[in-house]
């Protein structure tokens, strides 16, 4: 098996990236406790047990006629699926204890299959209920259905929610996903709140289970408050007065690869951020048509109190009005995010794996834990190895920390082994992994790349025999 060593900078066509000033003190990183993960899952379990129970006690199952079997299943089938849709958007909500238990890549998972879980429940209870009341009522199904919607109480905001909470299921599913761009989607995907808010009430004005426990009825309220409440507090309260405190400007902005650039950014009492390398912030430069756009990117090198710095590729949209910035303009933060970091690791050493812009939050990593030299080996699947982002910093963790640096240039594999080039597709990923990282089993390993990518990665990663709680992943997934 042959890599390629990253060319060293100072070749003409590679400008050094802008880096805050090293000398400048490291920021201290989140807090993080261990039984927070734990906490989660309690309540999690905890709530679907409550809106179990809710059902079993008004009724439960009763299959005494045909109709009677339609509605208890179509209850149930509601209060899951409810249940599902609050947590969902709890989940997505950025309370900074949650996501730094779970981390953002298991919420992203999780946020989606809940979202398509309580989707096809929500179908189920639809097709239920509407099916139990024309067998009472003696119309025909879609008969039925117009009754239900304008005469019950509730029934036609959730048609109207039902209809919303519809388009954003078709517009996730990943073939419509993909011929939309990130911006727009994540736009049309806010409508999914306001599709929660009008379908779900209409349970507590109809529902024999909140109507017959006036308790249910307010621990349900209850739990709109506090999902709502998440939601405004850490998705747009504390982004805004974090951003107005530090006063954050760009400081800089410069090429750094083929169709990249890096970008500084510095502000007031910055000392007081507390972030750590490999975690990332949900950016918005405020410039230009288009600023209130989020872009979800990395930090790419140590942050410290002299500034903060991403890098990203400027190749498709929104690309040109960023790298066209000038120095001076507001930046809004939301965040930190992501668990990729040292404070995670369980070994001294570290493998990092990479695809692409997947190089950024590696090399941040790498920084943050060079001070053992010699320890640490970072693969990086580029197309071409002129494509190869942050050359610089990468020469300079060679040089001074004894970085293990091998790029992996060339189309993709079409056979064999898929997350290797072409020319090195034939080898057997995990034998490949052992041989391009001794010692593989003693390093935490690092991965970040397009989600099918990774998947492959890890799945050798464990077949070579690295323990799960050593693969630490970061996708890009939306």
């Amino acid at each position: 098996m042959t890599a390629t060593h990253a060319p060293r900078a100072g070749s003409p066509d590679v400008l050094p990236a802008p880096r805050p000033p090293t000398t400048s003190a490291r920021l201290r990183p989140p807090v993080r406790r261990r039984w927070w993960y734990d906490a989660v899952a309690v309540v999690v379990v905890a709530h679907l047990a409550v809106v179990t129970t809710l059902w079993s006690t008004s009724g439960g199952l009763d299959v005494s006629t045909p109709a009677a079997a339609l509605s208890s299943t179509g209850r149930l089938t509601g209060l899951w699926a409810s249940a599902l849709l609050l947590l969902q958007v709890l989940g997505m909500a950025r309370v900074p204890w949650v996501e730094r238990a779970v981390g953002q890549d298991r919420l992203t998972a999780w946020h989606r299959w809940s979202g398509f879980t309580s989707f096809w429940l929500m179908i189920a209870h639809l097709g239920l209920i509407t099916g139990a009341y024309a067998l009472l009522e003696g119309r025909g199904y879609v008969a039925e259905l117009v009754s239900m919607t304008l005469t019950l109480p509730g029934m036609l905001l959730a048609a109207v929610g039902t209809a919303l909470l519809v388009a954003v299921v078709v517009l996730s599913v990943r073939a419509a996903r993909r011929r939309v761009r990130y911006e727009s989607w994540h736009l049309l995907h806010l409508y999914a709140y306001l599709g929660v808010g009008l379908a779900l009430p209409h349970q507590l004005w109809t529902g024999t289970s909140f109507l017959t426990h006036p308790w249910a009825a307010t621990y349900w309220w209850g739990l709109y408050v506090l999902t709502l409440g998440a939601v405004l507090v850490h998705r747009v309260a504390v982004p805004l007065v974090t951003s107005w405190r530090h006063d954050l400007r760009v400081l800089d902005v410069r090429p750094d690869g083929a169709g990249v650039v890096s970008v500084v950014v510095g502000g007031r009492h910055l000392d007081r951020l507390r972030v750590e390398a490999g975690q990332f912030f949900v950016w918005r430069f405020v410039t230009g048509p288009g600023w209130t756009r989020g872009h979800p990117l990395s930090i790419s090198a140590v942050p410290t109190a002299a500034g903060l710095r991403t890098t990203m590729d400027v190749t498709g949209d929104d690309g040109a009005r960023i790298a066209a910035m000038r120095p001076g303009t507001r930046v809004l933060l939301e965040g930190p995010y992501g668990r990729t970091t040292t404070s995670t690791r369980t070994r001294p050493r570290i493998a990092g794996i990479a695809a692409g812009a997947g190089v950024a939050p590696l090399v941040g990593l790498l920084q943050d834990n060079a001070g053992t030299p010699g320890s640490d080996t970072l693969l990086v699947r580029v197309g071409r190895d002129d494509e190869l982002a942050l050359r610089a910093d990468l020469d300079d963790l060679v040089r001074h920390a004894g970085l293990r640096l091998l790029t992996l240039p060339g189309p993709r594999s079409r056979t064999g082994t898929p997350w290797l080039p072409g020319n090195l597709g034939h080898h057997r990923g995990p034998a490949a992994l052992r041989e391009l990282v001794p010692g593989l089993v003693d390093h935490d390993v690092f991965v970040c790349g397009p989600p099918a990518w990774s998947a492959h990665v890890v799945d050798d990663l464990r077949t070579a025999g690295v323990p799960s709680a050593r693969i630490h992943v970061e996708s890009y997934v939306w």
